[in-house]
């Protein structure tokens, strides 16, 4: 499996919504029923149609560029990959493969998603040895991920709100 289809697995990677059209303008509602402008969304969503997510990409005034065009109706059913922030999205692809894999693996394995990361302090910018800070939520628990790299290893400690502890290690080929 690639990094990306790997993503999109993720629990919680999508932001799930319907949309109405309000005084003449296309409003996106999420399952927390907030409210977004149409043009806040990113330029490619999936539109919920025949019982499957169709790729598609948002154009002009309430149409979806699927295999045609199509004009958006009240209560059609969008979603979209949630955003990463930059620095964690950058943290994210510098991790080797390996080390990227397994990572994905330690928080799946606690009932983390990729997308529960509130907070990503990236050391790698500026280092090539040091420690990354990250704190994940996923509304149960609270962890705490610190990843130590240098040249030869990636040894990730994560650590949940109870104390309960867990450590990993992915030595460089």
């Amino acid at each position: 499996m690639d990094r990306l289809a790997s993503l999109r697995t993720q629990k919680r990677a999508y932001v799930y919504g319907v949309v109405e059209q309000v005084n003449g303008e296309w409003i996106f509602f999420d399952d927390e029923d907030e409210a977004h402008e149409l043009t806040s969304l990113p330029e490619e969503v999936e539109l919920f149609r025949f019982g499957q997510w169709v790729k598609g990409w948002l154009g002009e005034d309430g149409d979806i560029y699927v295999t045609e065009r199509y004009t958006l109706k009240n209560g059609d059913r969008l979603r979209y990959i949630k955003p990463l922030s930059h620095a964690y999205e950058q943290w994210l692809s510098q991790l080797p493969d390996h080390a990227f894999f397994h990572f994905i693996h330690l928080i799946n394995e606690w009932n983390f998603s990729v997308y529960d990361c509130l907070y990503c302090y990236n050391y790698m910018l500026f280092a090539e040895k040091g420690v990354n800070f990250l704190m994940f939520d996923n509304a149960l628990d609270m962890c705490n991920v610190q990843h130590y790299f240098d040249d030869k290893q990636h040894r990730f400690e994560l650590t949940l709100q109870t104390g309960k502890k867990v450590i990993g290690v992915q030595l460089d080929h």
